[in-house]
């Protein structure tokens, strides 16, 4: 039985133990576009169920673009689900042979609406689109539909550009639509990306505003929405019976941002309209003609820095409703840390200050392990754009000397995160120094009588040891500065504190590397391709 559930949590209430051949297929797992750090919770959350279900028979797939991926693993903490991690398989179409791109863009065609007169014209050119570098299955899909090739040229040109550059092929096809499709389209885009749009229409005062400043009506708005379906959108529908439209594929969504940039009359009132999440997870307020991160779909200009400053800072400050789920609240305040320390250019947070002056305080009160923290991040980004007082910069200083002897934590010295930038930001040379000594100082000769608090402190529900880590990172840290007096200290701290942590039970950490990229080998034909016939010498018949 194949099941596409939405979600982790739908994906368990849905997994029944007494059928063994259940088959859960999940897209963008962990976000269509971007990383969303709500849903990989879910799922960090959600593993233990998942797996159960696993052991006992389901069959499930993830599939989630590299980067995303990349960016949700360490939230999953694969090392504790060793099922999860053996069977990751990377699937790169880029890599795909001549001949499954070939037969990838044939049954696109097939499939699609395409006159034979059309295909008969588009035939000649057809292997070299196939070639086309990058090669997307989707835009093979958009070929084959009048939707989106409506005054494309039938070229050798014009083809392989619509394959390897669909983006202002997208941006000309959204031009082409009529008001009504606009504002359907607008409408989902401000929508949250958990769901979708619900159907049918249910307008609150914003979606119709936003289908008035399109241009439309509400009824032609809603005849819209089911002429776009099957093409640029799709309707599925929830476990409670829910149906909702979303973007048919995240491309599509990426190319409507595109073109929304472009619409000066229609941008504000969506702004307006987007749910919070989509404020948070689809924009940034990063400056012109700066790199935009994968994933963002649209950029603020600065005319709109205040109104979305005015927007956010509520989220932020006045967060706590007494019927919120704390989880929820808390996803909240980190996706905005993350937008302040992440997609905001320094006149947004100048903005942003402006709403907020008393922002500092909450940034000052990070907890351990700081590396995770997202406040201390912000605090770096204010301080290299100028807007850091010097009396909270020294706050957060001395917070973090305190952490680094009492939790301990080694996160201002370890490499490969936000630290190696923070302490050339937040910390001078002379100051890092003092750091230095006064862990040498105050928490060395403390070692012996404080492994066994932290032992005993550590309660063992999470996967990672924070001691664990800052003993060890402390070690490094002073045998890379020919301290190996004071490094030994710490090694052999370690060792105590494993010894009286671990117990003899307890199973090793699973520390098998990663498996290399799955790369599935295709048979491929020996004779010339000029000798062959080609596949698609019969696509128009």
């Amino acid at each position: 039985m194949a099941i596409k559930p939405r979600t982790s949590d739908e994906l368990v209430q849905r997994w029944n133990p007494h059928e063994k051949d259940q088959f859960f297929w999940l897209d963008d797992a962990f976000g269509a576009v971007r990383h969303e750090r709500l849903l990989t919770h879910a799922w960090a959350r959600d593993l233990p169920h998942v797996m159960s279900a696993v052991k006992d028979g389901a069959r499930v797939v993830l599939t989630s673009r590299n980067y995303i991926y990349n960016e949700a693993r360490p939230l999953l903490k694969p090392y504790a689900y060793p099922l999860l991690n053996e069977q990751q398989v990377t699937v790169d179409v880029a890599d795909l042979a001549r001949a499954e791109r070939q037969q990838i863009l044939y049954n696109h065609l097939a499939a699609g609406d395409q006159s034979a007169g059309v295909l008969s014209q588009m035939k000649p050119h057809l292997e070299a689109a196939a070639d086309a570098e990058p090669f997307r299955p989707e835009a093979a899909r958009r070929l084959g539909l009048r939707a989106f090739t409506t005054g494309l040229s039938l070229t050798r040109g014009s083809i392989t550009s619509f394959m390897a550059r669909p983006r202002q092929l997208l941006i000309d096809v959204y031009d082409q639509l009529d008001v009504d499709a606009h504002a359907a389209l607008a409408l989902v885009y401000a929508t949250g990306q958990d769901k979708g749009l619900p159907s049918p229409l249910a307008l609150d005062q914003v979606q119709r505003d936003i289908i008035e400043r399109a241009g439309a009506a509400p009824g032609t708005t809603s005849r819209a929405m089911a002429t776009l379906t099957g093409t640029f959108l799709t309707e599925t529908t929830a476990l409670d019976g829910q149906a909702y439209w979303s973007f048919h594929h995240p491309t599509l969504w990426e190319g409507f941002a595109a073109w929304l940039t472009t619409q000066s009359h229609l941008l504000p009132i969506v702004l307006t309209g987007m749910t919070d999440e989509a404020l948070l997870s689809r924009t940034d307020c990063l400056p012109d003609g700066s790199e935009q991160r994968q994933g963002t779909l649209l950029r603020i200009p600065s005319p709109l820095y205040q109104a979305t400053a005015q927007r956010i800072f509520p989220l932020l400050r006045h967060r706590r409703d007494p019927h919120a789920v704390f989880w929820d609240e808390y996803e909240r305040e980190q996706s905005i840390l993350s937008y302040l320390s992440r997609n905001s250019s320094d006149g947004f947070l100048r903005a942003y200050l402006v709403e907020d002056p008393e922002l500092h305080a909450l940034l000052v009160d990070f907890e351990v392990p700081v590396k995770d923290d997202l406040r201390p991040r912000v605090l770096a980004r204010l301080h290299r754009a100028g807007l850091l007082p010097e009396d909270i910069r020294q706050e957060a200083i001395s917070h973090m000397t305190d952490l680094a002897v009492t939790a301990p934590d080694a996160s201002w010295i370890e490499d490969d995160d936000w630290q190696k930038e923070a302490r050339h930001v937040l910390l001078t040379d002379e100051e890092r120094e003092s750091l230095f000594e006064h862990v040498r100082r105050e928490l060395v000769r403390r070692l012996e009588r404080r492994v066994d608090d932290w032992a005993s402190e550590f309660g063992g529900d999470t996967d990672s040891d924070p001691v664990d880590d800052a003993l060890f990172w402390y070690s490094e840290a002073f045998k890379r500065r020919l301290d190996d007096d004071t490094a030994r200290k710490f090694d052999q701290a370690r060792d105590i504190y494993c010894q009286v942590r671990e117990a003899p039970e307890k199973a090793p950490r699973d520390l098998t590397p990663d498996p290399p990229p799955y790369r599935r080998e295709t048979s491929r034909s020996t004779q010339p391709i000029s000798e062959q016939r080609s596949l698609f010498d019969d696509i128009d018949h």
